[in-house]
């Protein structure tokens, strides 16, 4: 065995320089493993210092926003991401103008937008400084057109927006509501663009006026069972101011009265000196004696309105006459009439809370009436026992209110625009009346009053209203219940329309033709009003082809039924053409323009179901009183004030005397299709 002491020294050299390598190579590696860690942590401290000093230059240090005048600052800063002390990002910002305009087109700002040009955004070194200017759709300018008569400021005033304004949907809609209501005006159509030259929105108004010629007329109650003969002068729209003047000589004949010739005077003036206050002046001369009336008003004129106000002022001499079934001929006869003097004055102001379409509101109203009773004639004994009264109230009201309008024809009027109510209201009123200030005795005083309509799609229409009121002492004195709903179901056979008062027929074939079917139900139920008070069933009040008052009682109730076919077509046209053309030639010395009277026409088939009870003879389901019939209407929708004329042939299935079945017909004027 060789031993390591006898090695040669050049090999132990080497082997030293082996394990002497080795050592310093294992050092090495060891601090190169020492040293690298820091080096990163290094390279993250700068990378987190650059990334913070790049934070700290997109910062958002001010967030600037104008043009909002509509709504407050924090309504739009809510439906921002971008905001003081958020990261600046371009796509976010973006994000946060589409969000902004969905918000305004939402609530009806259908011009509103965020011009980019307009933003300014401005980097320093400490941060972002952000403006953003929203335009919400200033109106730059109104147009006219349509009004022949009728005076531009007379119909400019009537909207709810003017130069400068901001435009808004719910206001355009309004607007046109309110021309509609206008007896001047058949239809109304507003319509807003962007005008691009100046970046603001340009609105046309266009409307269709009504021909209200200051010629003898005939009232809208003239009829075959009595009624209204007037022969006088009428201006719905006074050299176009909108004041609506009235000066007639009237015959009021009904069966069983004797003829009474008035002459009255009557005055609207609507928006005094240019305000939103009315007023109304009457004055009737009778043979008992003249009969005035004043009314002041500031209606809730829009929607927008906070309060309103109104009061009245007036003194009626008349008649009032008692019915009752004569036992001997078994007909209605009248058993006494009275001369009655009622004198009365009223004042309210209500205040409205909430917004467009639910509102609540509270009034203050307060109410004198003074009636008296003088018997004049009495034919045989009877229950009539009206008393004198000296009532004087005062009270409190409360209601809520939700309100839209729906745009039809044909409902109540043959051929206008109407305006249709749509949603509900309910109010509740208590009073008190005491001897402190002036009333014959202390007694309180209840109402509620609701009303309520709803469409399904644009084919079926309902309003509903109900109106309950009592007098209550110690005890419940008196107490009247009233009802009335109406259903229609409009454009049956999906026609769509036949006439329009802006285009007049439309051209579909020879006949063209509108089906409507109607259902009206009305009840009033009076308790503890014996010989007070009575209430009649004829066709006084729907019962179509009895006499006038047929039936008398303390509650009452009426179905009809009702199927309407407005009919158009070439031979309506025509027919509504040569009248044109006749009126034209008749007015031409008075009015350069051709006059469409617009000619409406109607046939008619119905059946009324009524019945009428008291205390004496309670309600039975078997008693019916009935009726059925036919006829035709006609209406001129271009002229205002017009009347609709009827003739109808009616045909009662429960007479009380024979023969059991007889033809009434039926013919004259009234006031609603």
């Amino acid at each position: 065995m060789a031993h390591f002491g006898n090695i040669r020294p050049p090999f132990r050299i080497l082997c030293l320089i082996v394990v002497l390598s080795i050592c310093i190579q294992v050092e090495i590696s060891s601090e190169i493993a020492d040293e690298t860690p820091q080096s990163v942590d290094d390279a993250s401290e700068e990378a987190a210092a650059s990334q913070a000093l790049a934070d700290e230059v997109n910062t958002v240090r001010s967030l600037v926003i104008k043009g909002n005048a509509s709504f407050s600052e924090q309504q739009i800063r809510a439906l921002m991401q971008t905001d003081v002390w958020s990261i600046y990002h371009e796509t976010k910002l973006e994000a946060d103008f589409e969000a902004i305009l969905r918000f305004y087109k939402a609530n009806g700002y259908r011009f509103a937008r965020v011009d980019a040009s307009q933003v300014s955004v401005k980097k320093f070194a400490d941060g972002v400084y952000l403006g953003i200017e929203i335009d919400e759709g200033i109106i730059g300018g109104i147009t006219l057109s349509g009004n022949e008569k009728t005076k531009k400021d007379v119909i400019l005033r009537e909207l709810l927006f003017e130069v400068g304004d901001v435009y808004i949907e719910a206001d355009k809609e309004e607007s046109e509501q309110i021309l509609r209501d206008k007896s001047y005006i058949g239809a109304a159509r507003i319509d807003p663009v962007w005008d691009a030259n100046t970046n603001t929105v340009a609105i046309h108004v266009n409307v269709t006026e009504l021909w209200s010629p200051p010629l003898p007329s005939i009232d809208p109650a003239l009829n075959s069972q009595g009624g209204t003969f007037l022969l006088g002068l009428r201006e719905s729209n006074v050299f176009g101011s909108g004041h609506d003047t009235e000066v007639r000589y009237q015959r009021i004949s009904e069966i069983g009265e004797k003829t009474k010739s008035l002459l009255t005077w009557k005055y609207r003036m609507p928006r005094v000196v240019n305000s939103h206050w009315n007023f109304d002046g009457a004055y009737i001369q009778k043979r008992e004696g003249d009969s005035w009336a004043i009314l002041l008003e500031r209606p809730q004129y829009t929607l927008k309105s906070r309060w309103s106000a109104r009061f009245t002022l007036s003194e009626a001499i008349g008649e009032f006459s008692w019915f009752e079934m004569d036992p001997l001929s078994h007909k209605l006869e009248r058993t006494d009439r009275f001369e009655l003097n009622l004198q009365g004055m009223s004042g309210r102001i209500r205040r409205y809370f909430g917004d467009r379409e639910r509102q609540n509101y509270i009034g203050l109203w307060a109410a004198s009436r003074r009636s008296k009773y003088v018997l004049l004639e009495k034919k045989f004994s009877s229950t009539a026992d009206p008393s004198s009264r000296d009532i004087k109230l005062v009270g409190i009201t409360v209601g809520r209110k939700r309100v839209t309008y729906h745009k039809t024809q044909f409902i109540r009027g043959m051929g206008r625009e109407e305006v249709f109510f749509v949603g509900s209201e309910y109010a509740f009123s208590l009073g008190h009346a005491s001897p402190l200030y002036g009333s014959d005795r202390s007694e309180g005083y209840a109402n509620f009053i609701g009303r309520s309509g709803w469409t399904h799609g644009n084919r079926i229409l309902s309003t509903t209203l109900v109106d309950i009121s009592t007098y209550f002492t110690t005890r419940v004195e008196n107490s009247t219940f009233q009802a009335r709903t109406s259903w229609y179901y409009t454009d049956v056979f999906n026609t769509g329309d036949i006439y329009t008062v802006n285009k007049g027929f439309r051209r579909n074939g020879f006949l063209d033709f509108y089906q409507i079917f109607v259902a009206e139900f009305k009840t009033r139920l009076e308790l503890g009003w014996q010989g007070e008070s009575q209430v009649v069933l004829g066709a006084f009040n729907g019962l179509r082809g009895y006499d006038y008052r047929q039936f008398s009682g303390e509650k009452m109730m009426v179905l009809r039924l009702e199927s309407r076919t407005v009919c158009g077509g070439t031979l309506f046209r025509k027919l509504d053409d040569g009248i044109e053309a006749v009126t034209t030639f008749i007015a031409k010395p008075f009015i350069k323009r051709s006059v469409n009277l617009g000619l409406i026409v109607s046939a008619t088939a119905f059946t009324d179901i009524g019945y009428i009870w008291n205390g004496k003879h309670t309600f039975n389901l078997m008693e019916p009183k009935r009726s059925i019939g036919f006829g035709l209407r006609g209406g001129l929708a271009k002229v205002s004030n017009a009347g609709i004329f009827r003739l109808e042939f009616a045909f009662p299935l429960d007479a009380p005397s024979s023969p059991p079945f007889k033809q009434m017909i039926f013919w004259g004027i009234e006031s609603t299709f």
